[in-house]
């Protein structure tokens, strides 16, 4: 892999594990600090992630459509927001979303 990739994706998965950690191991105070100040720079670096994901006038996917063949386009949703949705609503060992969860 590529230097710089390689310390980009240890900077990012740290940043997240440490963020996890944090706010379901740390203490009401300590979540609630990650809560105000990391969250919003999270939901920040979703909204650049998914920006170009936007369906054309013909209903695929503006940034997939530039990475692939025209034959291989992805129609929206694409793959990138399927599995957003999957890790964000069907979390792997979780049952159902905490915030559904929360709900009840």
């Amino acid at each position: 892999m590529d230097v710089v990739f390689d310390e980009l994706h240890r900077k990012v998965t740290s940043y997240l594990a440490t963020v996890r950690n944090v706010a379901a191991d740390g203490g009401d105070e300590a979540a609630l600090v990650i809560a105000r100040s990391e969250l919003p720079l999270i939901v920040d670096a979703f909204n650049a992630l998914f920006g170009g994901h936007a369906p054309d006038e013909n209903g695929f996917c503006r940034q997939c459509r530039r990475a692939g063949r025209w034959w291989r386009r992805r129609r929206v949703p694409c793959r990138v927001f399927l599995q957003a949705q999957i890790a964000l609503f069907h979390p792997a060992g979780h049952g159902r979303h905490a915030l559904s969860r929360a709900e009840l």
